[in-house]
């Protein structure tokens, strides 16, 4: 058992042979879906039982903290603990030096089984492991098969969107086995520079803290952010200003000028390719969820105005079979618009999902095969999760995604053909 001291005095040296050990791998390894990886984390016990004391303690600490009320007069409840990070690759102890751990999620926490967020650079900003400083170890306790998270964004990224790489792995704590996890590549300055060649914009992530679909709250900037576009850089200037005139753009432009004043702010060619894609694989918690938007980023580009939208968090994909295309357009002052007021991008839309459509394929096609594999991969690890739903209920969502692979895609053509 490690104990917290002897993490602190061995950081450096970790550090050191870390720089050795992985000399040859890369991210790409350790997002390589196509085997199940091992992943152990050691923290101090007494670390770990204060992590489960305040995990929905931390998590309403900061959600006052952006709304500007005083959580205590006492301090602030201590929400990060060091931890040693090990991956084990090809039979190789790859080590993170002086690393984070913290738990990570809103809805979704659970002190049964955590979600974690783990940061390489929190303790020495110059630290990142295989040029990461972040990721996210997601525990999946809303998805009984594990891997809809995992399938949805594999999905989006062979459509080309920009999207984290994610893999799975066993995942041990203190040497205690602690179950299935899927490691998700976090949105940060590293997958800004790989996705779009910088990032030095101004990153936000959408907190759902109403239900909202972009009507115009008003001229005041704070009705934007820290809430609920909360800023995730820039933490002194976030500049919310283009965000309040984006929304007032999107809610008053004439429809003969829709298209052209929202784009000065938005990509909006690639935000309807992504609502496509979401929309394909029937993510009830999106930009286009129920009821209202939730999960995605927004990354304002440098030295401009022009955002654009990273989609997170699919744990609630393939909610339908037969999940209506035009379903939830009407909700969102953005799509609602387009439909009357954009033709061009309803037609991009449309064509998106026949394109996700073809990706999927139908019995036996590329999407069937990724179920396939997932389970083959994941199957014995999940069995001997006793921390995740039942095997009767992993087994159920295997097959009905097994379904969904099968025949979303004719119900998809459907509806558009019904068009």
């Amino acid at each position: 058992m490690r104990s917290r001291i002897s993490f602190l005095i061995f950081a450096s040296l970790a550090s050191v042979l870390f720089v050795c050990e992985s000399y040859a791998q890369t991210s790409d390894d350790l997002f390589n879906e196509d085997i199940l990886h091992e992943i152990r984390i050691y923290i101090a016990p007494e670390d770990y039982a204060t992590l489960k004391q305040t995990n929905f303690i931390c998590a309403e600490q900061e959600l006052k903290t952006l709304f500007g009320e005083q959580v205590s007069s006492l301090p602030r409840v201590e929400c990060h603990f060091p931890i040693e990070f090990h991956w084990i690759f090809n039979g190789r102890d790859i080590t993170g030096p002086q690393v984070a751990l913290s738990s990570h999620g809103r809805t979704s926490r659970s002190n049964v089984k955590p979600s974690f967020g783990i940061q390489f650079d929190r303790y020495e900003s110059r630290n990142t492991f295989l040029g990461l400083r972040r990721l996210v170890l997601r525990a999946n306790l809303q998805e009984p098969s594990l891997m809809r998270e995992r399938l949805a964004m594999a999905l989006f990224r062979r459509m080309e969107i920009p999207a984290s790489r994610e893999s799975q792995a066993r995942l041990y704590i203190n040497d205690e086995y602690g179950g299935v996890y899927t490691i998700v590549e976090d949105v940060d300055p590293v997958f800004l520079e790989r996705n779009f060649g910088e990032s030095s914009g101004y990153l936000y992530s959408y907190d759902y803290v109403f239900e909202w679909g972009l009507s115009y709250l008003g001229p005041d900037p704070s009705n934007y952010s820290p809430l609920p576009f909360k800023p995730e850089n820039n933490l002194i200037y976030p500049d919310p200003f283009p965000i309040e005139e984006m929304v007032r753009t999107i809610n008053e432009a004439p429809d003969a000028e829709f298209s052209i004043a929202v784009s000065q702010y938005i990509d909006l060619i690639g935000l309807f390719r992504l609502l496509a894609a979401e929309t394909f694989v029937a993510d009830a918690d999106s930009f286009l969820g129920i009821p209202h938007m939730n999960n995605f980023f927004l990354y304002r580009f440098q030295n401009s105005i022009r955002s654009t939208i990273i989609p997170w968090d699919k744990s609630y994909a393939f909610y339908s079979i037969n999940w209506d295309i035009f379903y939830m357009l009407q909700t969102n002052v953005l799509t609602a618009r387009a439909l009357t007021a954009a033709p061009d991008l309803i037609a991009l839309y449309k064509d998106t999902l026949r394109q996700a459509a073809d990706i999927a394929g139908g019995p036996g096609g590329w999407f069937e095969q990724e179920v396939i594999k997932a389970y083959d991969q994941i199957r014995q690890a999940a069995y001997e999760d006793g921390l995740k739903p039942s095997n009767e209920d992993f087994e159920a969502d295997v097959a009905y995604l097994l379904a969904f692979a099968q025949q979303r895609a004719a119900s998809v053509r459907f509806q558009l053909d019904g068009q």
